[in-house]
């Protein structure tokens, strides 16, 4: 065989050695990032149906257990910005979740990233107690929400949004409550960030009418001697 086909042969099987040996050695793809995103409502109480955005993106939404587990690619130190979308009825987190891209030493636990989306309104019960005033309306933007019983007792139940103001009053004005004094009181409340039971304790004092001698009609007799 010619000695110059022999050598053509040759460089062409050490080139295809070559990259089979390349390939061979390829490096594996690194694996990703695991996190998980854990959302509550209020502390204890998982929120589940929580979209998990990226970029504007939908990336996942959290379960029953109000967690979402992510898989990220991207180099090791980069932070990538989250932002949680809460279901109807909950305020949505203003701030994003920061989460940098770590190899932690035990590739079976993952970080944890937990923020909350607060419901939207608050459950509010309203004991009241009014000594000494039985079968008395008690108001709420001028409209009755409850009343009285023989004991002076009543509960109210509203729906309001957190830090909202409001009053009740307790209606005297008529009846059965002209004699009671204070007259119309009213009790002023704040909503807290959570469900709360609140108090308004009243006494009354019951006016007593005063006597009035019966003053005689017609003409007054003429005394005689």
């Amino acid at each position: 065989m010619d000695c110059g086909v022999c050598s053509k042969i040759l460089g062409a099987a050490l080139a295809a050695a070559s990259v089979v040996s390349c390939s061979s050695f390829e490096a594996p793809a690194p694996a990703p990032y695991e996190v998980v995103i854990k959302v509550e409502s209020d502390p204890g109480r998982a929120l589940p149906g929580a979209d998990v955005l990226l970029q504007n993106s939908r990336v996942a939404s959290t379960g029953t257990d109000g967690t979402a587990a992510l898989k990220l690619n991207g180099a090791e130190g980069e932070t990538l910005l989250f932002q949680v979308k809460c279901p109807e009825g909950y305020q949505s987190p203003s701030k994003p979740i920061a989460v940098t891209l770590r190899r932690i030493a035990s590739p079976s636990k993952r970080p944890e990233y937990a923020t909350s989306c607060p419901p939207a309104t608050r459950t509010i019960v309203v004991a009241v107690r009014a000594d000494n005033g039985p079968n008395l309306p008690v108001l709420y933007l001028g409209r009755e929400v409850g009343r009285t019983d023989e004991s002076g007792a009543a509960h109210v139940l509203l729906t309001l949004k957190p830090d909202d103001t409001f009053q009740l009053m307790l209606k005297t004005d008529g009846e059965s409550g002209d004699r009671l004094r204070p007259q119309n009181p009213i009790a002023t409340f704040v909503v807290k960030g959570q469900d709360d039971v609140l108090t308004f304790d009243q006494t009354f004092v019951v006016e007593h009418k005063k006597y009035r001698p019966s003053v005689p009609r017609g003409p007054t007799p003429l005394k005689t001697n």
